[in-house]
Formats: C-alpha cells, structure tokens, sequence
C-alpha cells in the first residue's frame, strides 16, 4: 500500500492512516478467504493503535518505529499489536492459532538477543567488512569525548 514519509521523495505517497484505503484492502484480502491478515508497519505504535481501533479486520500488526519493545501484545479490539524493540535488541516470537479461517488464539515472547554470545556468520561478517573497508580510517577518527555514557535515548 503506497503510504509513506516523507512525500516530498514519493509525491504518489500520501501521509497518514489513510484509513478508508485500509479498510478497503482489509475487505478485499477477506473477500478472497484468507486466513489472516498481519500488517507489517513502521508507523510508531501510537499510530499504530488508533489504526488498529479504526481499521477492522486487521489480525495483527507488527509494530516498528518507536523502538518500543512491549513484552505483551497489545490487544485493541481483535487486533493484536506487536512491538520488538529496536536494533537487534529483541526478536518477538508468535504462534498463532488459526482455525476455522480465524484467529483463535496465540503465544508471544519478546526474546532478548545477546550479541555477545552469538557466533557472527562468518560470511556474513566477512561482507560487512568489506562493505566498511573503504571507511575505516574514518570510522576510527575519534572525534570528541564525553565525561558520561551516551545511551542513544
């Protein structure tokens, strides 16, 4: 669905909701029997949730934006609202129970990730260096330094 930020990049965007646009995609994914219909959103959890409340027929929506990491699902109406966090931090797990065309239940759990005690994929960490080559000098010029711990909040 064409809804994004900023519209000055993408003028055929539109801001917003837009939520006459939902309801009308949510119909027409009901219209053809699906079981579920999940959004994956990066609106923030705020918009999220009045989305959630204004758009009906909408199973779940996976929350992004605000880094919010939320232990629980929230549940707005028959909408259940996920939210994992940010960089890496979490990873949500959802069993959902679908039965009958609808959900009947499910289980969620925010899963703290620990980078320190994972293995990197070594070829994977091999691309990210050589991505970083070029930049490395730059990367490593210290710049300034601060008397405190800078948390990024």
């Amino acid at each position: 669905m064409p809804i994004a930020n900023p519209g000055w990049m993408f003028p055929e965007y539109s801001f917003g909701i837009r939520e006459e646009r939902m309801q009308a995609m949510v119909n027409e994914l009901r219209g053809k029997n699906v079981d579920l219909v999940v959004c994956l959103s990066h609106n923030g959890f705020d918009v999220d949730h009045k989305m959630a409340s204004r758009v009906q027929g909408i199973d779940v929506i996976l929350s992004g934006h605000t880094h919010d990491a939320i232990p629980e699902p929230v549940l707005v109406g028959d909408t259940i609202i996920i939210a994992t966090g940010s960089n890496g931090k979490f990873v949500s797990r959802v069993d959902l129970d679908v039965q009958n065309g609808r959900m009947a239940g499910f289980r969620h759990k925010l899963i703290p990730i620990f980078s320190d005690v994972i293995t990197p994929d070594a070829e994977m960490a091999a691309l990210i260096d050589a991505e970083r080559e070029p930049f490395k000098a730059e990367l490593e010029e210290q710049i300034g330094t601060t008397e405190m711990v800078l948390t990024g909040a």
